[in-house]
């Protein structure tokens, strides 16, 4: 039994060997290039542990990716391969079939069909989604923490999920050490979290 399987759907990180290589080093616990980075035996090892476990969505052959598109690579995947858990990064990645120039309500019918997707075939979804300029703070030069509603493009970001969170990332500077927070915008049962609550963790 491998248990969960991930596919992975980012165009953003280029060609997939090269993301691969991210997979690999966070798997490991090695930097894939340099000082102390992976070996022959660690990249064995880590392509036998994800062989049948981390899929790699990615267009082929000129095709333009719409969501039409990734929800029919999703659903042959379920059935194909049993993968139950989904990531999209990001939202902004995939276009939209129809012409129509309503773009929030094109937003609204994404994220229906997501849930629904979810719920029909009981897998998880992760959409990545990325906010609007957020306002910096004149005194500590910090940007505010996004909120679901400051996703660009429509509050339904806020109003539709299930679940919503924030990884916020602080960058080391000469007085301060760097920190990512994970900050819960959103949980729709009690026992998934508590709303607004957060940690911080170094990465």
């Amino acid at each position: 039994e491998l248990g969960l399987k991930m596919s992975i759907f980012s165009p953003e990180h280029g060609s997939l060997e090269f993301h691969q290589t991210n997979f690999v080093k966070m798997a490991v616990g090695k930097p894939y290039w340099g000082f102390g980075s992976v070996n022959e035996n660690d990249i064995i090892r880590y392509t036998e542990w994800a062989n049948e476990r981390i899929y790699l969505t990615s267009a082929e052959n000129g095709e333009f990716p719409t969501w039409e598109w990734i929800f029919e690579k999703f659903k042959e995947q379920v059935f194909t391969f049993g993968v139950n858990i989904f990531v999209i990064e990001a939202f902004n990645k995939l276009g939209f079939k129809s012409e129509r120039k309503d773009h929030l309500r094109n937003i609204n019918e994404v994220l229906t069909k997501l849930t629904m997707f979810a719920q029909m075939h009981n897998v998880t979804v992760f959409l990545i989604a990325h906010p609007t300029k957020m306002k910096k703070d004149p005194n500590t030069q910090e940007y505010d923490v996004p909120t679901l509603y400051d996703v660009s493009g429509s509050a339904d970001f806020r109003n539709q999920t299930h679940d919503g969170y924030c990884i916020y990332r602080k960058f080391e500077t000469i007085d301060n050490d760097g920190y990512t927070r994970f900050v819960n915008l959103k949980t729709k049962f009690p026992f998934q979290g508590v709303i607004g609550g957060s940690i911080d963790i170094e990465y």
